[in-house]
């Protein structure tokens, strides 16, 4: 079987993919996309199954529609990552499927999206439509403040800036659920537990591993059918009284959450992998 891995640069995780693969004996063929050219005549190798790890989303949207119209299946599918990179898309998915996430609205203007602030009711979390999940995220106490960020965000004028995703901020108690769904099932997951709002491993978050429940489970692998299946990894809180999907994306932190919970989470990739080939391309 011959992989093909298209990344930005080789990180931690990339390298355990890497070292699962050979150790099953496949192939496998790095596709730099910082430096690979494509053409759309032709395919620049030749691949059974081709693994998305980049590190821009549009990149991942824009290879992943290549490989698809060369035939050769891709994991994720070009819809998924198109959809988990979006928050908007993400949500509809997640609503049409009953999967349970806070109370969202859309704007584009600041004072259409005040309004929408006033309506939902304070806090409430600002985020761009797009884009990773710490950048540009605002939790807004009261309307003085949601009125000069709005404004700030006005004059600063670019695509980011101008379409308003407004989410009723929820209160947990204390951290965060990070859950690694591969296929049909939460292979692991981990808690994260910081002194800010936003449950961040990269600033110093604590991380234990989190016991994959039943109700755990079939929320989060509720949530990755809804956009498509295939392997994503859902943030998740718990109130008293429910869960909430907070946002979807790709596969990151593998190593890390391997080594917290004692799961080798990038084998279980590899094995779905394969089981995409030898199901013939259908995820």
């Amino acid at each position: 079987m011959e992989i093909g891995i298209v990344l930005s640069r080789i990180r931690k995780d990339e390298k355990r993919l890497i070292s699962e693969a050979s150790h099953r004996g496949f192939g496998v063929t790095t596709i730099d996309n910082t430096q690979q050219v494509f053409e759309l005549n032709s395919c620049p190798d030749s691949f059974d199954v081709v693994l998305e790890r980049c590190v821009d989303h549009h990149r991942a949207v824009y290879v992943l529609s290549l490989f698809d119209y060369w035939g050769i299946p891709t994991v994720n599918q070009q819809s998924v990552v198109e959809t988990y990179g979006n928050r908007l898309l993400t949500n509809l998915a997640l609503k049409d499927n009953g999967v349970p996430f806070p109370e969202v609205r859309l704007a584009y203007t600041p004072g259409s999206a005040l309004e929408a602030m006033e309506t939902i009711g304070y806090p409430i979390v600002l985020r761009p439509v797009e884009g990773s999940g710490n950048q540009l995220v605002s939790r807004i106490q009261e309307k003085h403040t949601a009125a000069t960020i709005l404004e700030h965000k006005r004059i600063l004028g670019t695509y980011h800036h101008s379409i308003f995703f407004i989410q009723k901020y929820i209160e947990s108690p204390g951290h965060d659920i990070r859950a690694f769904v591969v296929g049909d099932q939460t292979v692991a997951a981990i808690s994260v537990l910081t002194h800010h709002w936003i449950g961040s491993i990269a600033d110093g978050g604590l991380v234990e591993n989190e016991p994959v429940t039943e109700e755990l489970n079939q929320i989060a692998v509720s949530a990755v059918k809804a956009i498509g299946g295939g392997i994503a990894v859902v943030d998740m809180i718990r109130t008293k009284t429910q869960w909430y999907v907070q946002e979807m994306g790709p596969p990151t932190g593998l190593s890390e959450a391997s080594d917290v919970t004692g799961v080798n989470i990038p084998q279980k990739i590899i094995e779905y992998v394969a089981n995409i080939v030898e199901q013939g391309g259908k995820v």
